[in-house]
């Protein structure tokens, strides 16, 4: 860790951060003495960074710091220089929140939400691989051989976590714990909830951080949602409640006379998201490698279906009914692909629209979803989630609701950066084609 952490001190660079469409952090590097400048006037950059192509409409644009959001980075570079970390929202020529800046499209969304007299409160679970490079220069392994929850034996893999930890501490972010997830080399570190715009930068923080601490120790973190074929994927599990505005960060998802401890505002979110969830499914899992983690029998959810305890469906609800504060819905599909400030976006329009129609909530499913017929998952109306990219692209296509959430710009930008992976994909042929076809003929 750095040893010049302390903040009264200039940077010697500052990385001015936002990201992409599809999630990826994005920087422009200023010599600390320049920040006094840019912290005022901002820096100009082509839209075409944030879309994904370009477009004349939108070529020139501006990065705002959000001073808030600044933090020494707690590591040096390899000559001893101190960087700073600070998220920006961008503008349009004429001062406007750009509708393409995903950070602005979630801004844009919590004030919506606020205006009902409902705060959003958010966090995640991010779980990740570390993975050994092959001497060989073959695939990659796991760097340990341990299981869900245990104990290791192997401290270097340990001491990435502690790093990530100790790092993101330093930079304010508080960290609930860390663990081992179910299988070989996976883990997962969790830190405290809160607003949504503040959860989602710290979610790039987090995934960011564990890279770096990752390349430090010799291994890789990895977020991808399907980075082993043999084992299982990594998932984004989201959680998420609403506070009143009012009267003291009531929480409004609270009921104790409900045999669930759900209130009626909770059941009528639940409610649009499970009516939205074929649209939400394409901005929580926007890649090709998304769906080869979403297969049956595979540890992740795959029906549109709900309960209060068990694990194998694509929604649960969260929380001690003693507790008001703590009930909460958790989405289970989501994976690290998605854009956080997208996916909370999109929650938050399905929310409002089952408030707004008063949908009513099916009954909960506690029984393991793989284990039922078809017969018996139309019998209690439980629908299958979109099983490839194109399909989930077609239900965002046919969801006015959460294409509003997103805004047109921001949702076309994100529609053709998943259909350029898509095309992409199909102009592949793998060794596994090879394999089964050449000789098939």
């Amino acid at each position: 860790m750095a040893s010049r952490h302390s903040p009264d001190r200039v940077p010697d660079f500052v990385q001015l951060l936002f990201t992409d469409i599809a999630g990826r952090l994005k920087t422009l590097e200023i010599p600390g003495s320049r920040w006094e400048d840019v912290r005022e006037s901002g820096w100009t950059v082509d839209g075409a960074v944030l879309l994904g192509h370009g477009d004349p409409a939108h070529s020139d644009l501006r990065l705002r710091p959000d001073e808030s959001t600044r933090v020494r980075r707690p590591w040096c570079t390899a000559s001893g220089l101190t960087v700073d970390l600070v998220f920006c929202d961008v503008l349009t020529p004429d001062g406007q929140p750009f509708a393409g800046d995903p950070r602005a499209v979630l801004r844009k969304a919590v004030e919506a939400s606020e205006h009902r007299e409902q705060r959003p409160v958010l966090g995640v679970e991010a779980e990740f691989y570390l993975l050994r490079p092959a001497a060989d220069g073959t695939a990659a392994r796991p760097a340990d051989s341990h299981g869900y929850w245990d104990l290791g034996h192997d401290e270097q893999v340990d001491e990435v976590c502690r790093d990530v930890s100790q790092a993101l501490e330093l930079m304010g972010v508080t960290v609930d714990g860390h663990h081992h997830e179910v299988c070989p080399g996976q883990r997962e570190i969790v830190f405290r909830h809160g607003g949504a715009l503040e959860t989602a930068d710290r979610l790039l923080l987090l995934k960011h951080t564990a890279r770096s601490m990752a390349r430090r120790r010799g291994l890789k973190a990895v977020f991808m949602p399907k980075p082993l074929a043999e084992l299982y994927g990594n998932a984004l599990h989201v959680h998420v409640s609403l506070e009143s505005t009012r009267s003291g960060a009531t929480p409004l998802f609270h009921d104790a006379s409900d045999p669930h401890g759900m209130s009626e505002l909770f059941r009528h979110s639940l409610a649009g998201v499970l009516d939205h969830a074929p649209a939400l499914t394409a901005i929580g899992n926007p890649t090709v490698n998304s769906y080869k983690r979403l297969v049956p029998r595979s540890g992740t959810p795959i029906h549109r279906s709900w309960a209060r305890h068990n694990r194998s469906t694509a929604f649960k609800v969260c929380g001690d009914g003693r507790v008001p504060s703590s009930m909460r819905l958790e989405l289970r599909s989501p994976d690290p692909a998605a854009n956080p400030y997208l996916l909370f976006s999109g929650i938050l329009a399905a929310f409002a629209d089952g408030q707004d129609r008063k949908l009513e909530l099916p009954d909960p499913c506690e029984d393991a979803v793989a284990e039922l017929s078809d017969a018996e998952l139309a019998l209690r109306g439980i629908g299958a989630l979109p099983t490839d990219l194109p399909d989930a692209l077609r239900a965002l296509g046919d969801d006015p609701v959460v294409r509003a959430g997103l805004g047109e710009l921001a949702t076309h930008a994100a529609v053709s950066s998943s259909r350029a992976d898509w095309n992409a994909w199909h102009r592949l042929v793998t060794a596994w084609e090879t394999e089964r076809y050449a000789e098939s003929e």
